[in-house]
């Protein structure tokens, strides 16, 4: 009895793997096409390029006084008493270790 059992389950489990891999398998609806209208593709992207513009809370790294080199940031640090931060970098950013 209870290897019938067990058979039985396999059984039911090998119709059901099998008909989910058919679900899986079936052709799918082709999707609603969304793509812009050629006439209105200079305004799509005109506007894709407006929405990923940095927002002024991004662009606040751009206020740092920022000099090529290290002459440079002498003189300014002079003229506007103010002090230099230097930052040098030898190994990987991404990995988050300078």
């Amino acid at each position: 009895m209870v290897i019938r059992t067990v058979t039985l389950w396999r059984a039911v489990a090998a119709v059901a793997a099998g008909v989910l891999g058919l679900v899986a398998l079936a052709p799918q609806a082709p999707a609603q096409d969304k793509r812009p209208l050629d006439r209105d593709v200079v305004d799509w992207v005109q506007k894709r390029v407006q929405d990923w513009q940095p927002t002024a809370e991004d662009r606040r790294f751009d206020e740092i006084g920022w000099a090529k080199d290290i002459r440079e940031a002498e003189r300014l640090a002079k003229d506007n008493n103010r002090p230099v931060f230097l930052f040098t970098h030898d190994g990987h950013m991404a990995v988050g270790r300078c």
